[in-house]
């Protein structure tokens, strides 16, 4: 589509986005959800900086190797050194590019049809699969801190409703996956059926499980293998929350608590209403640990995951790197790819 053909409202769509991110910092200011002054703490604190930076690392480079794993399943003979280049990249265009996560992931999309242009279904399921476990490990994670801190889920009515969400997702997704995929196959054959798969957004969303049923169903050990990563790595990250939130002397929750509510914080981020769910994420966390707080304190802790999210930012700077040196590398891919 050109961009005469563009709606006004797309073009615009970044501009607005930018206002709502600016107007949810006013409010977060405003209401002492945010506080900069806490900050400077930060500079009596080099070993957590350092320890976040290098967690987000490790972090970003074994989400490359997750998705090099999940691509090989899939008889796609790609690199690891490539599939470390191609995320930071695709990291790091997440910042730069309009449309936030997606912008990273069709950065990644382009550069796999590019390598393997005869994969183009296994390549694009990849980074669905990709972004498929890296949910389920946030939410396996929640669930881990429920069943040791069973308290969390007894604060208030929306930490309880939370808490039977993640019970019921993480136990139930693995056992309607399977019977999903019998039930497919007794069903593939009736007309009915075939009328469904070709009604709108609804039989889209079915072909494409159908179409990871078919493709994953011999790829059990490399899918426990990605999941194993994510959750490694989310838990790294959670550490790192951790240790911005103790350096910050931000409110008196304990470990286990901030482990309940990072990840649907960082799940929040995904919500495409600011750039990268900036403004976004931190108000879940702070509402989120205000929720789960035994006494009112109110504390900034929207300022922990601001905080966080400014280090892990300066850890894509390897993806500025390759972005600089392979920009036009990234326009070929686009193009050739749209």
């Amino acid at each position: 589509m050109s961009e005469q053909q563009t709606p006004a409202w797309r073009r615009l769509m970044p501009f607005i986005k930018l206002a709502l991110t600016v107007g949810l910092f006013v409010v977060l200011f405003e209401q002492g959800r945010l506080d900069l002054s806490a900050l400077t703490v930060l500079y009596d604190s080099p070993g957590t900086i350092l320890a976040v930076l290098l967690f987000s690392l490790i972090s970003y480079s074994a989400v490359g190797v997750r998705w090099v794993i999940l691509l090989h399943s899939q008889k796609i003979p790609l690199s690891y050194a490539w599939g470390h280049r191609v995320n930071y990249l695709g990291i790091f265009c997440n910042l730069v590019l309009p449309g936030g996560n997606m912008a990273g992931d069709a950065v990644r999309l382009a550069h796999a049809l590019r390598a393997a242009p005869c994969h183009r279904l296994e390549a694009f399921l990849s980074l669905f699969v990709d972004r498929l476990i890296g949910l389920y490990a946030m939410l396996f994670i929640a669930l881990l801190a429920i069943i040791v801190h069973p308290e969390l889920a007894m604060g208030s009515a929306p930490l309880r409703i939370m808490a039977t969400g993640v019970v019921l997702i993480v136990i139930g997704a693995p056992v309607v996956a399977v019977l999903f995929y019998h039930l497919v196959g007794r069903l593939s054959g009736q007309p009915w059926f075939g009328r469904l798969l070709q009604w709108g957004g609804v039989g889209r969303l079915l072909t494409r499980l159908i179409d990871i049923a078919r493709l994953y169903r011999h790829a059990l050990p490399q899918l426990m293998l990605a999941l194993t990563i994510s959750v490694v790595t989310q838990m790294l990250l959670l550490w790192g929350v951790v240790l911005i939130a103790m350096a910050l002397a931000v409110g008196s929750l304990t470990p286990l608590e901030y482990a309940f509510a990072t990840p649907w914080a960082w799940m929040a981020n995904f919500l495409p209403l600011t750039p990268g769910g900036i403004g976004v994420g931190e108000a879940a966390f702070d509402q989120l640990c205000r929720w789960i707080e035994s006494a009112p304190s109110g504390a900034a802790y929207g300022t922990i995951l601001l905080v966080y999210r400014i280090l892990t930012m300066l850890a894509t700077l390897p993806g500025l790197v390759l972005f600089l040196f392979d920009r036009k590398g990234v326009q070929d891919a686009m193009r050739s790819a749209p």
